[in-house]
């Protein structure tokens, strides 16, 4: 399926907490949110060099608006703060949806472990699963009762008990270990949140089967984008082009720099956009999408963080 670009009117803007408000958008024309499944996000360009991806948590069935929620970090990137200085009537350009955190519907049993602003993918893997009549379990955790943002959204799903919310600032953390212990072996785990909430059920993930703890993260784990960067060498198989990447550039910005057309996205590797076939050669992987398998594979990158660990690299391009 082609991920397209368009233009959308921000239509309402709603706080749901004093930190947190939801932007719901409707496409000037068409109907670009149809393909939106849970687990998706929205690439939202707020400025020539400025592009941030938010999750979708809710959507018109028929593609005509969806909606994000932002939480406003005085101490962020950029895309928070634009995004909050946006108002009602403005026109963005949106790509996608996109999803790389896809909701494996069939399984028999669904744990969703939201923390903070991290809802917003699960909130509405939450709301898919209900509706086919099934009960995940939803484990909210957040620091205080003023910073559950989307406490009265989960509370309006039919969840009765499987609803639970932890506030860290009086209940301290998680005892992911004995979470784990106590879930059956087929539950399939998906966890959006903070880096430290991530790295906790990293750790705890051990106990499940390989492959049942799906992660969404904020930015590329700390160990990914660490080690030494080498110059190499990108051979594009299918035009024939050959290009030095330096030390000092990504593979993404030579690309670029070639006039190679690759669509892209977040720019640190945790939305997918980018992820491209690989044909030959050793890959340095440095994203926060690929699992250890499609790593060990080797036929894929996301050319915005990874590299080549030595010689040459041959891409489906």
């Amino acid at each position: 399926m082609t991920i397209t670009r368009f233009p959308a009117r921000l239509a309402q803007v709603t706080a749901l907490s004093p930190d947190t408000s939801a932007f719901r958008f409707e496409a000037v024309t068409g109907t670009p949110f149809a393909a939106a499944t849970a687990g998706g996000h929205l690439d939202i360009h707020l400025g020539p060099d400025l592009l941030r991806q938010y999750s979708l948590w809710d959507w018109d069935p028929a593609g005509s608006w969806a909606t994000v929620a932002v939480k406003r970090e005085e101490n962020g990137r950029g895309g928070s703060a634009a995004m909050h200085q946006l108002r009602e009537g403005a026109q963005v350009m949106l790509t996608g949806p996109r999803n790389a955190f896809a909701l494996n519907e069939a399984a028999s049993h669904h744990l969703l472990i939201a923390g903070g602003i991290g809802v917003t993918p699960l909130y509405a893997m939450a709301k898919t699963l209900t509706a086919q009549g099934k009960t995940p379990s939803v484990l909210y955790l957040t620091r205080n009762p003023k910073t559950a943002a989307f406490l009265p959204l989960l509370q309006a799903l039919p969840l009765g008990d499987n609803l639970k919310v932890s506030y860290s600032d009086s209940e301290g953390m998680t005892d992911f270990q004995a979470l784990f212990k106590s879930l059956p072996a087929t539950t399939e785990v998906y966890v959006c949140g903070p880096e430290p909430m991530l790295q906790a059920i990293l750790d705890a993930s051990k106990l499940l089967p390989e492959g049942h703890v799906k992660f969404e993260r904020f930015s590329a784990a700390p160990e990914q984008v660490e080690g030494e960067n080498r110059a190499f060498t990108v051979a594009l198989k299918r035009s024939g082009l050959e290009i030095e990447v330096p030390a000092d550039k990504t593979l993404l910005d030579c690309l670029l720099d070639a006039d190679v057309e690759v669509d892209f996205g977040c720019s640190e590797g945790i939305c997918g956009a980018c992820i491209t076939d690989v044909i030959s050669g050793e890959i340095d992987h440095r994203d926060g999408i690929l699992n250890d398998e499609e790593k060990a594979k080797g036929d894929c990158m996301c050319v915005c963080v990874s590299r080549a660990k030595a010689g040459k690299l041959v891409l489906d391009l």
